[in-house]
């Protein structure tokens, strides 16, 4: 092996091989999220935010951005699942904070506001958005990112849960959907999708 390695060293130059070398040891990196085994351009979407009316998901190129698809009365996974993301955007240092965002997009847009999300979200992190827009274009984000959402117990108008698929999506800093946490994936290891996090913000 060594006698190999001294040819190669030889043969290509001694800055290459390093570069192959970190080119290879960063490409066998084994992530504790799901990933896509084709990479694919995150769909785009436009939705409004307390600050914003026309919140576009392009707007974020250079950061990674964790995706959560819930609603502000979920009982259950929605909160836990935005507490488990504040862990592990709080293991993060500032510097890779500033590049990363955590949006959370509602599936129930007859009831969750921009501004109401916005004081939700800001509960987990300041930094958090929460996106909500018209039942068509909920619709359709939904379908680009394959969410399920219905409402279900329903009492009244205003009174009905959302049953809803509770997986989280990771883009990377080039806007490529890369890796799928399912439901509490991210509370039995934060630690691991932090790692996740620093593998997507070094390749990009």
């Amino acid at each position: 092996m060594a006698r190999r390695i001294a040819g190669l060293v030889l043969f290509i130059g001694l800055p290459v091989l390093l570069a192959v070398l970190a080119y290879t040891r960063l490409n066998r990196y084994q992530p504790y999220g799901t990933p896509l085994l084709n990479p694919r351009p995150a769909a785009e979407f436009t939705l409004a935010s307390a600050d914003n009316p026309s919140y576009k998901l392009s707007d974020l190129k250079g950061k990674a951005v964790f995706i959560f698809f819930g609603f502000i009365n979920c009982p259950d996974v929605c909160p836990t699942t935005m507490q488990d993301l504040k862990r592990v955007y709080a293991k993060l240092t500032p510097e890779e904070q500033a590049r990363v965002q955590v949006l959370l997009i509602s599936v129930d847009p007859e009831r969750d506001t921009p501004e109401s999300l916005g004081k939700y979200v800001r509960f987990f992190d300041p930094s958090f958005v929460g996106l909500s827009g018209t039942p068509e274009a909920t619709a359709q984000v939904a379908k680009d990112y394959g969410v399920f959402y219905q409402k279900s117990q329903i009492k009244s108008a205003q009174d009905y849960n959302v049953d809803h698929t509770a997986s989280v999506f990771l883009i990377d800093p080039k806007g490529q959907l890369r890796l799928i946490y399912g439901q509490s994936k991210i509370q039995q290891d934060p630690d691991k999708v932090v790692q996740d996090v620093r593998w997507l913000l070094k390749g990009s």
